[in-house]
């Protein structure tokens, strides 16, 4: 064990107020996560260490009250964010995609692994990392499928939660549920409050401050740009876009799955998004017969025992 990852990791633990169980008392997993239950990058994660049966002990981080904003669970993450990205993301695209923005030390999830000493961030990239510690035959994405595979999970990566979560739908479609009533812009602007109050309480640390600093000018940009009614117009377009051509993958592959019969990665990760647009009440691209195929595929995906945990279960604890 890395002796300075483990004072940086425990610094994060009593920033959380994470009482340790006593020696003996609970099983030590390989790997530890950091993570807030509603977050679907987090479902994502979830999911493969689910399918893979993968032992982790959750550390849950509150988004509502800050916590991804604590000065130690950014240093921790920011050695992640060095290793996907050759810059923090100071724009927001409305995505979580690394690949088109950079790396936010501020968000979760990000998952330590004590065997091999690794800070792994970006949803996308911890799934493919867990996935190469098991055999050909298990993996989620197998060699034969690696292109495949790739392309729709850049697909889901990129799709903008961000708006759809929080933005007003065009045209007087169904509006999406907003948690605890909080507006898009509200939200983002107390976000940017918050940055600046760190970036003043930790002036004489230039990583911390840089870090604060690209988060408030990317939340500032979802305030500014992010919300507008053209920018939802495009946002439900591309969605609806998006889901035609997977009505027509799934009309090509002749199986409940996308590739080969059986479940991959894309399935996943396509299970875990199509499931959040259904629980935010935005469902009006596929739903009353619109798109049967897809309609029959988040049923059938919704089925899957890594699928049920990872949506319907949130709890801190070693599983």
């Amino acid at each position: 064990m890395d002796g300075s990852l483990n004072i940086m990791v425990q610094q994060v633990r009593d920033a959380l107020h994470i009482q340790e169980p006593a020696p003996g008392s609970a099983l030590e997993a390989r790997y530890e996560l950091f993570y807030h239950p509603n977050s679907i990058c987090l479902q994502k994660v979830r999911a493969v260490l689910a399918h893979h049966n993968n032992a982790y002990t959750a550390r849950i981080v509150n988004i509502a009250t800050g916590e991804t904003y604590l000065p130690s669970y950014v240093r921790l993450r920011l050695i992640g964010c060095r290793s996907v990205s050759d810059g923090l993301a100071r724009s927001h695209t409305g995505s979580t995609s690394v690949s088109s923005s950079g790396c936010d030390a501020l968000v979760v999830p990000t998952l330590v692994d004590w065997e091999t000493n690794k800070v792994i961030v970006d949803s996308k990239r911890i799934c493919l990392y867990l996935d190469t510690f098991h055999d050909e035959s298990q993996k989620l994405r197998p060699a034969s499928l690696t292109a495949q595979i790739d392309a729709e999970l850049a697909i889901v990566d990129d799709f903008p939660n961000y708006q759809l979560r929080l933005g007003s739908p065009p045209d007087g479609r169904e509006t999406p549920v907003m948690k605890k009533g909080v507006g898009g812009k509200g939200f983002g602007l107390s976000k940017v409050e918050r940055c600046k109050l760190y970036i003043e309480e930790h002036r004489d640390e230039p990583a911390l401050v840089e870090a604060y600093q690209a988060k408030l000018e990317k939340e500032q940009q979802a305030v500014d740009e992010l919300l507008s009614a053209a920018a939802m117009r495009a946002v439900y377009d591309s969605v609806d876009s998006a889901c035609h051509a997977l009505e027509e993958k799934l009309k090509t592959s002749g199986a409940t799955w996308l590739f080969a019969g059986k479940v991959t990665m894309a399935d996943l990760f396509w299970a875990i998004q199509l499931l959040r647009i259904k629980n935010i009440c935005a469902d009006v691209f596929w739903k009353d017969g619109r798109l049967p195929m897809v309609q029959q595929y988040v049923h059938a995906t919704a089925s899957l025992p890594s699928i049920k945990k990872t949506v319907f279960v949130g709890a801190e604890g070693v599983y």
